[in-house]
């Protein structure tokens, strides 16, 4: 996956900010992007959009327990990702 790959990706992140989210579990949640960030309704500190970026990078058979810990909020960012409203081929 290229750094243009995940632009489309960002966008659509961008796009559809607001709108209602499900985690892993079907808990309802939302988010808000402000510049490289992104607020998740259900999570106290900000996340970061290259959090998203590493998981993105991981490709699509990657699982959550592939998910390096240490980047905050990994299980919100990797719901939003797998939304189908993110998947480029999917949002045309």
């Amino acid at each position: 996956m290229t750094g243009d790959d995940f632009s489309e990706v960002e966008r659509l992140i961008r796009q559809h900010q607001g709108e209602a989210f499900e985690t892993r579990s079907g808990l309802p949640m939302t988010y808000k992007v402000d510049g490289s960030r992104i607020k998740v309704s259900r999570a106290k500190p900000w996340l970061l959009m290259e959090g998203a970026r590493q998981i993105w990078a991981m490709g699509p058979d990657a699982t959550l327990t592939d998910v390096d810990q240490r980047i905050t909020g990994r299980a919100y960012l990797f719901a939003i990702l797998r939304d189908s409203r993110i998947q480029p081929s999917a949002s045309r």
